[in-house]
């Protein structure tokens, strides 16, 4: 889904439609929040596929290892910006009056989402890359880019690096996965779909699909503490918690939960890392 050509097309679209069409209302910010819901939506449909027992069995660890990658990212991303403090953007404290509604909202459409998925046989995976080009165009429509932004990627980056490393050493200490089908995991950056076949070809289905839910899982907890968390990690930090995905999928939490001027690093970023990934999960594979 990273390298699929017209999401650029997407966003390009809104971007261009953003700069020269006036648009008065709320419809923008509303229509994107619709867009999102439907997106969670058919993720959470997507996994209605995984057999019960085997999805039983790995989410928890999923979970976890999911939840430990955001923590150490997180922490290293309040290290690096305790030592730069000065440049950092500041939140822009937007919509904090709906931080738990909306993330419960979130919550209950991924669950739904995976309901109908087992209730119906209907190719919903087949929606997301539609809902994908909405959101995109959507969120670039209302983007402030900034150079300076953009200059300080390198700082998601490195925090999301940090965090991936340090958690995959983690779980291989504590649960005795193999260190490289750990690394593979955490440094696919949110990117499941890589992540998923990948692991699984080298490492066996067990850890395939290990890998696919850690990855899933991440992009999900991004998106319900982001309205949480945001005025604390401001939109660097949430750039990096979102990791490949903050170029797209996350893109949205990131500029309305941390700073709207951090839509340039969400994207540098998020590219940088889906890169970074495509190349280094087929090379820590090798070993």
């Amino acid at each position: 889904m990273p390298f699929d050509p017209f999401l650029y097309v997407a966003f390009g679209i809104g971007f261009l439609a953003g700069r020269f069409v006036r648009v008065p209302g709320p419809w923008v910010g509303r229509a994107t929040l619709g867009t999102i819901f439907v997106l969670v939506g058919l993720l959470g449909a997507s996994l209605a596929g995984v057999p019960i027992l085997a999805l039983v069995e790995t989410l928890p660890v999923a979970l976890g290892f999911a939840a430990l990658i955001l923590g150490l990212t997180a922490g290293a991303y309040w290290l690096l910006a305790r030592r730069d403090d000065g440049a950092a953007p500041r939140a822009s404290g937007a919509a904090s009056a709906e931080r738990v509604p909306i993330s419960i909202a979130l919550l209950a459409a991924l669950l739904i989402g995976f309901g109908l998925g087992r209730a119906l046989q209907f190719p919903f995976s087949s929606g997301i890359p539609w809902a994908l080009y909405a959101l995109l165009a959507l969120v670039a429509f209302g983007l402030q880019l900034s150079a300076e932004s953009v200059r300080r990627a390198w700082v998601p980056i490195l925090a999301a690096g940090l965090g991936a490393v340090g958690a995959a050493v983690l779980l291989s200490t504590a649960v005795g996965t193999a260190l490289p089908d750990s690394l593979a995991t955490s440094l696919a950056f949110g990117w499941y779909t890589l992540a998923g076949p990948l692991v699984a070809e080298r490492a066996g289905p067990t850890l395939g699909l290990l890998a696919f839910l850690t990855n899933f899982l991440r992009e999900d907890l991004t998106m319900l503490l982001s309205p949480v968390v945001g005025r604390r990690l401001r939109g660097e930090g949430l750039a990096a918690l979102g990791g490949a995905t903050s170029m797209d999928t996350t893109l949205y939490f990131v500029t309305r939960y941390g700073d709207e001027r951090s839509g340039g690093l969400a994207l540098a970023s998020g590219l940088v890392l889906t890169v970074a990934a495509s190349l280094l999960l087929p090379l820590v594979l090798a070993f």
